[in-house]
């Protein structure tokens, strides 16, 4: 199973390099998932500012699949996914998500976290 997880973490970056609007490096992707769903959220870091990229169904089928190769009982509810260079480096967070904040919130912590005050800039919705 550790060789599957592996190969499915890699994939994650070919899907994530598959944006060539902006550089790879600097990318940062937080998921959330449980049953029969995922919501990710990835971010570029361009220096000044974060951009906000729509998640494609090709990235949620591979962080689905991900999901279900860990063994049931122990898969993780929460993942971070940051590309350093060449290189990625991922945490996962196992501990069960407050159904009292909601994704929106965890992931500005997350970001606020990571960034500090950074702003992030998100497309028009149309």
């Amino acid at each position: 199973m550790a060789v599957e997880v592996g190969a499915l973490l890699n994939a994650l970056g070919n899907v994530l390099a598959l944006d060539t609007a902006y550089p790879l490096d600097g990318t940062f992707l937080y998921v959330e998932a449980a049953p029969q769903m995922v919501s990710a959220s990835i971010f570029k870091d361009l220096g000044d500012h974060l951009l906000y990229r729509m998640a494609t169904s090709v990235l949620d089928d591979v962080l689905f699949e991900l999901w279900e190769a860990e063994t049931p009982g122990k898969r993780w509810s929460a993942m971070q996914y940051v590309i350093d260079g060449d290189r990625f480096t991922t945490v996962f967070s196992f501990d069960k998500l407050d159904p009292e904040i909601s994704t929106i919130k965890r992931r500005q912590a997350i970001l606020d976290q990571r960034y500090g005050n950074k702003q992030v800039v998100y497309p028009p919705l149309w």
